[in-house]
Formats: C-alpha cells, structure tokens, sequence
C-alpha cells in the first residue's frame, strides 16, 4: 500500500514538474519570438529613416534596447497609450511616435492608427482597413505615382480622370495623416508621393533652414525639393531645386 502511495506521489511531482518546464519553455520562446533582428532593424537604419522625415534624433547607446521595449509594449503587453510606452522605454513622445513608425515600416508591426492627437496606438478600423487595402498594391508593391493609381483604381461613381485623380490624393492624405502609410511622404504642392525605398538609395537629403518671404518664419528646406511654410503655407522652394529648374 505504501509502495502505491509513493508512486502515486512521485507521478504528481513529475506531471507538475513536466507542467513547470512547457510553461517555462513556452515564456521562453514567446520572448525570443519577440525579439528584434538587429541586422535590419538597428540604429544607423532608423536614422535614415528619420532623416528622410526631416527628424533629427541623437545617437542612443541605449538604442536597441529602447526599440525592443517599445515592440515588446506593444505586441507582447498590448499597450495601447504611447505616453506609457514613451515612459517605460525612456524615449521622448516625438520620438517613441517615429519608431513606432518605423517598426511598421520593417514590417513588424501591422496596420496600427496612430493618433498624435491623443497619442493612442489603436487597431485599424474596418472601413479604414478596406481603404488601406485598396492602395497597398500600389504603393508598397509598384511604388505608383497618384496619377498611375487613377488609371487602375475602381471607378463606381464614374468620375472624369482628373476628379478621378483628387480622389486618390484625399484618399492618400487622409490615410497618411492618421498614420497609416509608412516610407512615403504625400507633397501637396505636386501632389507626387516621395518614396523612402527609393530615395535611400540616392545621397542623403540635405535639409537648411531658411526665413519664409512671406511670414519671415524659419523653415527646414530640402535644398533638392520644396516645401509649404508651415505657418503661412507659402511655398519655399530649395537654392538647388531652383538650379535644376533653371537648367
């Protein structure tokens, strides 16, 4: 009978001990399932990406680690306000905003909406979802100017080519100022899309800050491009465009 008891004892240790080491190993491989690819997500190459938004962000020793805090926040903790992801990952708001998106630009994190208002990182919403979808081929897959899209976007409401082409572009702005479209910026002076994947593989963008005509402001200027005064929306064109324009 004692000889029973004692097998029976030494079963539960061994299921219970069993149950402790699939908890443990499973925690285990959800963190390193969670862990970041240092060889395409690292510092040199989110500074490019930021420089190509116009962002200055000083080198961080701290920087992978920071990184990994805030995909971790949001993927494994589900958090959803970005002042506590900031927090918890020692980042400034702005900057926390820019590696977020940076993460959804290499493609770790999915079709987040990013609010700056409130400053939420939330799911993306059904319609806005569908709308997303519509365009993705075309931006992420063929790299396609507003005008290439309006030639195969579908056309329900039978509008002329040109109305055909604003709607793109108010489609494409309202995406891209929730936050849904990444390595890409919308001029709304040309009404072109500027595509990181492409301008990274030119020399770097050079950025002067110039006084607006109009308002006297101080302006970061892509001396190769042009931009709006962010105060008074007159156009500020760069010393270089101007030369190319001249040629």
């Amino acid at each position: 009978m004692e000889i029973l008891v004692i097998r029976y004892i030494i079963s539960i240790i061994c299921i219970i001990a069993i149950g402790v080491v699939i908890v443990i190993k499973g925690k285990s491989n959800s963190f390193y399932r969670n862990k970041i690819d240092k060889r395409h997500v690292n510092e040199e190459s989110f500074q490019n990406y930021a420089k190509f938004y116009g962002k200055t962000i000083p080198s961080d020793v701290y920087f992978d680690h920071k990184l990994q805090v805030i995909y971790q926040s949001i993927v494994r903790d589900h958090m959803t306000s970005i002042r506590k992801i900031s927090e918890k990952s020692d980042c400034a708001l702005t900057e926390c905003v820019l590696k977020i998106k940076y993460l959804k630009n290499k493609r770790l994190l999915g079709d987040y909406y990013i609010d700056t208002t409130h400053y939420q990182i939330l799911p993306c919403s059904v319609a806005d979802q569908a709308l997303l979808d519509k365009y993705k081929p075309y931006i992420y897959g063929s790299h396609l100017q507003i005008d290439e899209m309006a030639k195969y976007v579908a056309n329900p409401k039978y509008l002329s080519f040109h109305d055909l082409k604003d709607e793109v572009y108010q489609e494409l702005k309202y995406l891209d100022k929730k936050n849904l479209l990444n390595g890409l910026k919308i001029d709304d002076i040309d009404r072109i899309i500027i595509y990181y994947s492409i301008e990274k593989r030119k020399t770097s963008t050079d950025f002067v800050s110039t006084h607006c005509p109009n308002c006297g402001a101080i302006n970061d200027v892509d001396k190769h491009g042009k931009t709006r005064c962010k105060y008074c929306k007159t156009i500020l064109v760069g010393s270089e465009y101007e030369e190319k324009e001249a040629l």
